[in-house]
């Protein structure tokens, strides 16, 4: 961890030092175009006074080009400046992630309440898996590792390892490109409104209206030579007839290219980013077989960072047409939106229909640079195995989203049976620690690290009953609500892949002899089936079923009282738990 800090440090460091220097230079370009225009200015009034050097008005030939260099030189500078104030803004989130602190906000993501196990291990919402992990800067790369964790690619796993251990070696390069991605800022809709246009169909003008065009061109050169050959006022008129007759043909195809505009404008200043991030990745090689195939799968080593780039360049000289000298000026002399309307319905018609894959890919590798930057924020994880055989053993197994200071960890070994009943006074750790489990199982199966110093783990199916909660709207019970849960997690069971149960206190929603009664059914039920887990409970008299029956083992969490206090070590116990601690609750917050 410290030599995770260090390196966070010197990132900010050498960040701010260049932000400063970028900033100097852009008050020094900020004040020379000032001092240009002035000069301009006053050198152009005082060659027009009566006795007046008129040679002054020829500063205006070197001024122009001279003052355009200094605004492209001023907004590369403060592209520049975002790209380092972004990885200053990405060393400050790494620095306080490592001390506990979530400096970013949570990403919403729809919850399904019937999936079997995203609500009860609290993947989504505040201080969630999700909020851990996330280092995503747009709505879609979020989402992407959302459904990831919703449905773990395990049998991906061991690819997926070594290529996460490639990314996470590279810090350097991972910040540099997320600082490509987060200086641009969260781009909305743009995969939606690409998608719109893909499906778009349009064409810039007919095929008759090329001669027209050419002949619109040398009518206005021709008028134009003529006119500067000869200055009259009838060459001066056949110039302008010349350049009107060339803003008619633009007129009649002014839908089309307001059509386009109104699409892409939006998406247009994502598309630049977008170009360098894919240029980035495609000068990224990959060592490891799942990068290699990632960069396959969505054709990243194609050169696609040079089409999209042409996008963007068309993209901004839609843009431009709202600009009314540009408008003038461009059409009249060589119909350049007509032909830049022609040079986007070539790379539509070439390329919109790979443009969502491309873009995804993106979206993807955010996710997947979010897991990297997790494992180098947690040193201390560990690389899980996955087994061909049910199996569940774990050596210092902790809830990963608990600091290390806090942390308390457990060894677990489920070999010599198929489910522990968990018995434990209130607040001893029952729930934390099925949680514990369900959460490393979900990284295993990522690909990613776990909160453990080994874990060897079967890819079980995860089947959760935690906290099912009533719906008034469709009038269902608490105790309905529970019974749906278990029967829909029953319903899930099969032999081609091995599942998991991680149950706490289920069929609370009762008095306690049926609850007790209901509850050795369910284990009963559940003993034959292609299964293994944990059922936490708070009646003992269930545990008893480990007394003679195989299947079963007991174990417990307990509390000790020390002088007024209740302590809890929060660590595992073979048995069944012998210290009720309801009373001393009570008692501790004056209850009673």
């Amino acid at each position: 961890m410290a030599e995770r800090s260090a390196f966070l440090e010197r990132q900010k460091t050498q960040a701010l030092h260049d932000a400063r220097f970028l900033k100097r230079r852009i008050r020094i370009i900020s004040w020379s175009r000032l001092a240009l225009v002035l000069t301009l200015l006053l050198s152009s009034y005082w060659a027009m006074q009566v006795d007046g050097p008129s040679q002054l008005l020829g500063l205006w030939i070197p001024g122009i080009p001279i003052f355009l260099l200094l605004v492209r030189w001023y907004e590369d500078l403060k592209d520049k400046l975002k790209f380092k104030e972004a990885l200053v803004a990405i060393a400050d989130e790494e620095i306080s992630a490592i001390n506990g602190d979530l400096i970013r906000e949570f990403s919403v993501i729809n919850h399904d309440k019937n999936h079997p196990f995203s609500r009860e291990l609290d993947l989504f919402g505040p201080q969630s898996l999700h909020h851990h992990i996330n280092r995503a800067w747009t709505n879609a790369g979020a989402e992407f590792l959302a459904e990831e964790m919703k449905s773990p690619p395990f049998k991906d796993w061991q690819a997926r390892q070594d290529y996460f251990k490639e990314l996470e070696a590279d810090q350097d390069w991972a910040f540099q490109y997320r600082a490509e991605g987060q200086s641009s800022g969260e781009q909305k809709d743009v995969k939606a409104v690409f998608n719109i246009w893909a499906k778009d169909r349009f064409k810039a003008f007919p095929a008759f209206y090329w001669p027209i065009m050419i002949v619109g061109i040398i009518l206005v050169w021709y008028t134009a030579y003529g006119f500067v050959s000869a200055p009259a006022e009838g060459s001066f008129k056949l110039f302008m007839y010349a350049i009107s007759f060339n803003l008619l043909v633009l007129g009649s195809r002014v839908k089309v290219l307001r059509e386009q505009q109104s699409k892409l404008t939006k998406v247009s200043a994502a598309i630049s980013s977008y170009a360098a991030l894919l240029q980035r990745l495609e000068s990224r090689s990959f060592i490891s077989a799942y990068g290699k195939e990632f960069k396959s799968k969505f054709k990243l080593d194609e050169g696609v960072a040079l089409k999209v780039k042409r996008l963007g360049a068309l993209l901004n000289s839609l843009d431009q047409s709202a600009n009314v000298m540009a408008l003038f000026i461009l059409n009249g002399l060589f119909h350049y939106h007509l032909f830049r309307l022609r040079a986007l319905e070539q790379w539509h018609k070439k390329y919109s229909s790979e443009l969502s894959l491309w873009l995804q890919g993106l979206h993807q590798f955010e996710a997947h640079l979010s897991y990297a930057n997790y494992h180098a924020n947690h040193p201390e994880f560990n690389w899980p195995s996955l087994e061909q055989n049910p199996e569940f053993r774990a050596l210092a197994l902790g809830h990963p989203l608990i600091t290390a200071k806090q942390r308390v960890t457990n060894d677990l070994d489920l070999n010599a049976f198929k489910y522990s009943i968990l018995t434990g006074s209130n607040m001893s750790g029952k729930s934390t620690f099925l949680r514990s489990i369900g959460i490393n199982m979900v990284l295993a199966q990522l690909g990613a690290k776990v909160c453990a110093e080994q874990l060897h783990i079967y890819p079980f199916q995860l089947l959760c009953s935690m906290n099912p909660q009533d719906d008034l709207r469709a009038e269902t019970s608490y105790f309905q609500a529970e019974i749906i849960r278990l029967k829909s997690l029953l319903d899930r069971l099969n032999e081609e892949q091995y599942s998991f149960f991680l149950l706490d206190e289920i069929l609370r929603g009762t008095n306690s002899d049926d609850k007790q009664a209901g509850t050795r059914k369910f284990l009963n039920k559940i003993e034959e089936a292609p299964a293994w887990g944990f059922i936490a409970t708070h009646d003992v008299d269930i545990a008893h079923l480990a007394d003679d029956n195989q299947h079963f083992n007991a174990a417990y969490f307990e509390s000790k009282v020390q002088g007024e206090d209740l302590v809890f070590d929060y660590k595992l116990r073979s048995g069944v738990c012998k210290t009720p601690n309801a009373s001393l609750l009570m008692e501790r917050y004056g209850l009673v």
